[in-house]
């Protein structure tokens, strides 16, 4: 049993200036996820349209699967940043629930092809479209149409309009559900966790890229004079160069 109040405790000049610069850089980190979520949902409005679909999913379910890793991209921060820049722009951001549409296990063709939380390659026996799953679904959310707007359950997909999109662009939508935007590799630790390439902190590659000594494997190394330091490089300031 303490012998008095936490409130009446005499707090030492180090504890608080501590507690002061955990307070301050907790608070840096949240609002640089704000702004990133920002600058990310004007670029997708910017790219795709002020009305976007959503599925209407648990976030929570995703906490359990991949914990604090979440932390670092903060989806439900981006969708609701999603929801206002929509708003904003004169457009609306829906949500579609994912049991009636299930965009992960249909095809542009319309057929069903089961698939795990694991496998992230879309293959169809029936039409033979190959690409990536997510790219897939994200595709197919542009079909999806409701009965009542308000109401996630209503929606449903449009098979007639996803495949005759399927058959006009055929060759371009191919190469297009190819490319992955975001290049992963899946570990063995659980179904559909996804291995994150660990950064430095308090670097970027903006930051990075202007003063890194090594060269990278697309580029030469830097040729060195006889007293082993390196050379000057064409094209380049040595006097704006930091190291």
């Amino acid at each position: 049993m303490p012998k008095q109040a936490f409130r009446r405790d005499r707090i030492s000049y180090g504890y608080r200036e501590l507690r002061a610069r955990q307070a301050e850089a907790a608070a840096s980190a949240a609002e640089h996820r704000r702004h990133r979520a920002r600058l990310l949902a004007r670029q997708i409005i910017a790219a795709h349209g002020p009305t976007l679909v959503v599925e209407d999913c648990d976030i929570r379910t995703w906490y359990r699967l991949w914990g604090k890793r979440l932390s670092q991209t903060t989806p439900g921060l981006l969708i609701s940043a999603l929801e206002r820049e929509c708003t904003a722009a004169g457009g609306r951001l829906v949500r579609a629930s994912t049991w009636s549409t299930a965009l992960s296990q249909h095809c542009l063709c319309g057929e069903r092809v089961n698939k795990s939380l694991r496998e992230r390659e879309h293959k169809c026996i029936a039409c033979g479209l190959a690409g990536k799953r997510d790219l897939v679904s994200a595709a197919l959310a542009s079909f999806v149409r409701f009965t009542d707007v308000d109401d996630p359950t209503t929606a449903y997909l449009d098979t007639t309009a996803s495949r005759h999109a399927q058959i006009t662009f055929s060759e371009g939508l191919e190469e297009a559900l190819r490319e992955s935007t975001a290049p992963s590799q899946t570990t063995a630790c659980g179904a559909g966790r996804v291995a994150v390439p660990r950064q430095r902190r308090g670097t970027s590659a903006p930051r990075t890229a202007g003063r890194r000594s090594r060269a990278t494997p697309d580029e030469p190394r830097p040729k060195r004079d006889h007293a082993g330091k390196p050379g000057h490089r064409p094209g380049r300031n040595p006097q704006l160069t930091l190291w």
